[in-house]
């Protein structure tokens, strides 16, 4: 998958950065923990490697490996 091609200014990481942690925040208190797979995609994020959209997919194909698919009602 191709990344930013444009770098990211340190604003806009430092932004990146608390967002990871409010998400991470919000699952630890689930009582859950982001895999070491899922930490180095948001590492990616956060360095400006990935738009939010293609950390989103990488997220999800990454949980369909690990878990498979998730069958929601009404599908």
């Amino acid at each position: 998958m191709a990344g930013i091609t444009k770098p990211i200014t340190d604003r806009e990481r430092t932004e990146r950065q608390a967002r990871v942690a409010r998400a991470v925040a919000s699952v630890q208190l689930e009582g859950l923990d982001p895999t070491e797979a899922a930490r180095a995609v948001f590492n990616r994020y956060v360095a400006g490697d990935l738009t939010t959209q293609q950390m989103a997919s990488e997220i999800r194909a990454l949980n369909a490996r690990q878990f498979g698919p998730i069958h929601v009602s009404g599908d």
